[in-house]
């Protein structure tokens, strides 16, 4: 027996066997991700499935609510716009916020097509390097703006019609989308999820969370995240519904609580920290019908008492973009157990291991590094062997994905978590490498080296960027941020950059992070 296998066996014994008796489990064994889907879309045409935030339910207006039918018919249409598409080619999705990106989400699953999503507001070199690494075979596009030339054809939403549409049998073994996170390197990375990872995080979250048709969710992420896809996908797996946030509602505090306002049927939201500090800055008192989900970056226990005051219900959610969005998911009550919040309780199919430095199980109350095992593992890194090689390891049958986070171990099923273990940070529930920042930052003209680190804590976080230029070169803090800008999302950005005349080094002659200066 190894010595993963000498911790936890009964609570690993019990899982398997919950898994395999659970009736929900033989009918994600007897069905694919395409007809799940299928069976989702037909099974109660005339409900309520999707609107745009800002248009009521009693309008019924082009834009307004499409019921399970109509959105059944506009996933057939996109599908009729995508042929000649083979099945396991890649498609970037470049959409505004609307029902059409739901349903180019739906009609690339169903049709087999791996989706890239290419977020509008992403600087254009960004998308060309996303789409550059992905080698896409087409770009869906709604026509609403320009679209940055990406070398493959335009499939453009306007003008849809009716056409039959003959859906492929398609292997769940398949590629299901690509998510691009921030690169150590200096450019982003690909994590491919497959069609069976996302079924098996679909039905885990569907029996975890209690998905039922009475539930109807804000979706306010943007999908170039991967917890969209909950957003997106979960209110359909459980019969019901979602409202679309629209790109003047979703960053904007006010704009969210306007929309929470003027339906109170919504009942589900899910934001990271970040988000759920700047409502109730805003100003939001809560909503005792709202179940709160809150993950990608840690909950602090003084928001967890604010949002349990506040809300019906508060989960607290865990999971890298390597083990397909969450992977433990957890009711916070209040007070919780030893004041302490944690991050505990696995979802069906997953198994969490806590390692020392010798890769071996600790002990109940020690530390370690958290690893994943589950069948909605990404395969690993797009094209990028040497990666996928540091971040998955295997003893004996099992596959673990190293997450990088250092965590104690309290029990069964139950982390403390403590931080990173390397250079990568969490701003606002966004997973940003510091070395991709830095690399941008050394790409600009007459900068010699360059370092970055996380200042502050909560609301008060940011990136501040550190700079040597080249001898005898005058650097501007401007002239570097438009730099960044043109090539970074917003929130890698450096909130400060400070000219320092050499980077402090350790005797070994390494970067010295904790000798960087505060800025004043």
């Amino acid at each position: 027996m190894s010595a993963l296998n000498q911790v936890d066996q009964p609570f690993v014994k019990q899982k398997a066997n919950r898994a395999v008796s659970s009736p929900q489990g033989r009918l994600a064994a007897e069905q694919t991700l395409s007809s799940r889907l299928a069976n989702c879309l037909a099974a109660t045409p005339l409900a309520p499935a999707i609107g745009m935030g800002g248009v009521g339910m009693s309008e019924q207006g082009p834009g307004a609510w499409l019921n399970y039918g109509e959105l059944n018919q506009r996933v057939g249409q996109i599908a009729a716009r995508l042929k000649g598409l083979a099945v396991g080619e890649r498609v970037g999705l470049y959409l505004e916020r609307g029902p059409d990106l739901v349903a180019s989400v739906l009609a690339c699953l169903r049709l087999g097509l791996t989706f890239v999503p290419l977020e509008p507001d992403f600087p254009v070199e960004r998308l060309q390097s996303i789409a550059r690494q992905a080698h896409l075979s087409a770009v869906i596009c709604d026509g609403h703006r320009a679209v940055p030339a990406c070398g493959c054809p335009l499939r453009s939403l306007a003008g849809l019609g009716h056409a039959e549409v003959e859906w492929p049998r398609v292997d769940d073994a398949l590629a299901a989308y690509m998510m691009f996170t921030s690169g150590s390197t200096g450019e982003p990375k690909g994590v491919v999820i497959s069609r069976r990872a996302l079924l098996c995080f679909l039905d885990g979250i569907r029996e975890r969370l209690g998905l039922s048709p009475n539930c109807h969710w804000l979706f306010i992420t943007t999908p170039a995240f991967d917890i969209s896809l909950l957003e997106m996908l979960g209110p359909l797996w459980g019969g019901g519904r979602l409202t679309v946030a629209g790109s003047q509602h979703n960053k904007d505090p006010l704009g969210m609580m306007a929309l929470l306002e003027a339906d109170p049927s919504i009942n589900w939201l899910q934001a990271t920290p970040a988000c759920w500090r700047m409502l109730l800055k805003a100003g939001w008192q809560g909503d005792a019908r709202l179940t709160a989900l809150c993950g990608g970056e840690a909950l602090d226990s003084g928001l967890a008492e604010q949002l349990c005051g506040c809300t019906k219900r508060l989960w607290n959610c865990y999971g890298p973009t390597e083990a397909t969005v969450w992977s433990l998911v957890s009711e916070v009550r209040w007070p919780p157990p030893n004041g302490q919040i944690t991050i505990s309780h696995s979802l069906p199919g997953y198994r969490h291991w806590v390692l020392d430095e010798a890769g071996l199980p600790v002990s109940e109350g020690e530390c370690g590094e958290l690893c994943i095992e589950s069948p909605a593992l990404c395969e690993g890194y797009w094209r990028k062997p040497g990666l996928t090689a540091a971040a998955f390891l295997r003893v004996d049958a099992h596959r673990l994905y190293r997450t990088g986070d250092r965590v104690r171990r309290l029990g069964m099923d139950r982390f403390l978590y403590l931080g990173r273990r390397d250079d990568q940070v969490k701003l606002r529930g966004f997973r940003i490498e510091l070395g991709e920042v830095e690399a941008g930052l050394r790409r600009q003209p007459g900068v010699q080296e360059a370092a970055v680190r996380l200042v502050g804590e909560g609301d008060e976080a940011m990136l501040v960027g550190y700079v040597e230029a080249n001898a005898g070169v005058t650097l501007h803090r401007l002239a570097l941020r438009k730099g960044l800008q043109a090539t970074l999302p917003h929130y890698m950005v450096p909130a400060r950059i400070l000219l320092l005349d050499a980077l402090p080094k350790t005797g070994s002659g390494k970067l010295d992070r904790k000798a960087l200066p505060l800025p004043e």
